[in-house]
């Protein structure tokens, strides 16, 4: 098992339940992340956060956010 995986959360406008994508990759998930800096991402969400979650410590660290 790897020691962090990578999450990509999308804090909705609509009230509905947060999106969330997984990652191993550090690299793709900080692409997948740079994918939504662009005006359309303000008309769905309220903020878009990168975040870290190391498995043996079980510490969780935020690496970018991105509020609209």
């Amino acid at each position: 098992m790897e020691r962090y995986t990578y999450e990509i959360t999308f804090t909705r406008l609509d009230g509905q339940p947060d999106e969330i994508q997984q990652h191993t990759s550090e690299e793709l998930a900080r692409e997948c992340f740079r994918l939504f800096d662009e005006p359309d991402s303000a008309e769905m969400y309220s903020k878009i956060e990168l975040s870290r979650h190391d498995w043996e410590t079980g510490m969780d660290e935020i690496l970018e956010t991105m509020t609209f």
